[in-house]
């Protein structure tokens, strides 16, 4: 990765975008799939305008993004999949909304988002980017969000794991998602954008923020029957994380 110069003024100002987008999740869809009870954290009309307009920055931002990917990520795109898990790691999720609104943009995704009151942030954002957020975590409306999960998935939605998020630590596979993703039954698509140029944020993930209009190389495998490699979640977890080690490059 190359580094790259900028001024002090630039480097404020990006990192502003950068807080708000720094757990930024896939999903799509602004229509709800399931009848979510509200023991959780919202925004208020004045958070939700700012975030409006963070959104509108950020979505210029990543259209200057040049994606760039070979014939195995072409085939995945041509190819009509039912609806899958797609996991990835938490740091390269900034581009990510942008690459799926371009080539599965008839697909819906929905994921995870914290209940707490930083998650409100988040879950707010990413309806503004079109997507759809299920709300809760492992410390606060887990079962619940799992069940929703679930639901939404057997509604036709595709499911996107951050395996090592929120806390970290970075490019650690849970067993936990992993048997959360099992219970799908769907096929497991692991997803990764290595970026030519980018800065890091001094999160616990070092999280990638790409310079505008640089080139995002895409990664994508598919596992048609991840049940078939193992039932145990914690095998299978190690198997997966080897998985993704080959097509992520820091």
């Amino acid at each position: 990765m190359l580094p790259c110069v900028r001024s002090a003024a630039s480097i404020k100002a990006n990192r502003g975008i950068a807080k708000a987008a720094h757990s930024l999740i896939l999903a799509a869809s602004m229509s709800d799939p399931v009848n979510q009870s509200r023991p959780y954290a919202e925004l208020k009309w004045h958070q939700r305008v700012l975030l409006s307009l963070l959104a509108f920055l950020m979505g210029l931002w990543s259209r200057s993004l040049r994606f760039h990917w070979g014939p195995e990520v072409q085939a995945v795109i041509d190819r009509p999949l039912p609806p899958s898990v797609v996991i990835l790691w938490h740091n390269r999720l900034f581009a990510a909304p942008e690459f799926f609104r371009r080539n599965f943009g008839k697909r819906r995704l929905a994921t995870l988002i914290s209940a707490s009151g930083d998650g409100a942030w988040l879950a707010a954002f990413v309806g503004k980017l079109g997507m759809f957020p299920i709300r809760g975590s492992h410390y606060k409306r887990g079962p619940q969000a799992v069940r929703e999960m679930l639901a939404a998935h057997r509604e036709g939605y595709d499911i996107a794991v951050t395996p090592d998020g929120s806390r970290g630590p970075m490019y650690d596979l849970k067993p936990g998602a992993i048997a959360v993703a099992l219970k799908t039954g769907a096929p497991f698509v692991m997803f990764s954008l290595n970026f030519s140029r980018a800065w890091r944020l001094k999160s616990w993930d070092r999280f990638y923020l790409p310079v505008p209009f640089s080139r995002v190389e895409v990664q994508i495998k598919v596992i048609e029957r991840p049940a078939e490699l193992g039932e145990d979640p914690r095998q299978l977890a190690d198997l997966l994380k080897e998985q993704m080690n080959t097509i992520t490059q820091d």
